[in-house]
């Protein structure tokens, strides 16, 4: 399959989602920093740039320009939280039970994160019965053919990599087009989230049960539950060094209560 102007989009939006409260989030030395995150990130997005078609370059290089001024607050705020965290309060044995993460979902992968695109070949993704891969530079998915003129479903694993390195970018699976599980990695190598999904209609993305977030240097800084796509029991997070910074308590989607910083609750 060629590379369309979707593709191209797709690119710059991964990119540019990141809010700034998450690109300002403190780095630690036990990994990729977030500084290096965002470099590595700036060389993806000039690649795609070089790949894009004629009326796509210029917005992502305003992508590129917007990372660029991000490295400047990403500096300022290290510097800061060097400072700050000799005076950040000890935890209690309460607090660090409560904030010690749990083990992730367990999901049914066989493909491991190190895989570049010149490793991957076809008979790794194992397509069900039906499914045939679809190929380009950058990606190998198991879709089942449509009639002349329709979009593949997918149906199996699919496998997307970084232009700039080859490295894994995402790994997701189907069932006759509804997503059961997903991961995704970060510019730098190692997972950035992960999780289940209970999908009921193709495009209609739903979390289902714990969906795990880390941080660059592979410190796990998001944990949440969820029912069918709705937020359900506690959502944790914590600082990129695993410090916590707080945590919130859904039912069926609605904050019931939170505990950690400002709240009153430990």
């Amino acid at each position: 399959m060629k590379p369309t102007a979707h593709h191209w989009m797709l690119t710059a939006l991964f990119v540019s989602s990141w809010s700034p409260a998450a690109l300002a989030q403190a780095a630690s030395t036990g990994g990729p920093t977030r500084m290096q995150e965002l470099d590595a990130a700036i060389v993806e997005l000039k690649a795609s740039q070089a790949e894009a078609p004629a009326n796509m370059k210029d917005g992502v290089a305003r992508q590129v320009t917007a990372l660029e001024n991000s490295k400047k607050l990403q500096q300022m705020v290290d510097d800061a939280n060097a400072q700050t965290k000799a005076h950040r309060p000890a935890l209690t044995e309460e607090q660090k039970s409560f904030f010690t993460p749990v083990a992730p979902e367990k999901l049914p992968v066989w493909i491991p994160d190190t895989l570049t695109r010149a490793q991957a070949k076809e008979d790794m993704l194992k397509c069900p019965a039906g499914a045939k891969v679809f190929a380009d530079a950058h990606a190998l998915d198991c879709r089942i053919p449509g009639p002349r003129g329709s979009i593949p479903m997918p149906h199996g694993l699919a496998l997307w990599f970084y232009k700039s390195t080859g490295k894994l970018k995402g790994q997701r699976f189907y069932e006759n087009g509804l997503l059961r599980w997903a991961i995704a990695y970060h510019h730098t190598g190692g997972r950035d989230t992960e999780g289940r999904y209970d999908d009921a209609k193709p495009k209609q993305h739903r979390e289902h049960g714990l969906h795990t977030g880390y941080a660059p240097n592979g410190t796990v800084i998001r944990q949440a539950e969820y029912t069918s796509g709705v937020l359900q029991g506690w959502s944790r997070v914590w600082e990129d060094d695993g410090y916590p910074m707080g945590a919130t308590r859904y039912e069926k989607g609605k904050n019931v209560e939170r505990r950690g910083h400002g709240t009153g609750n430990p």
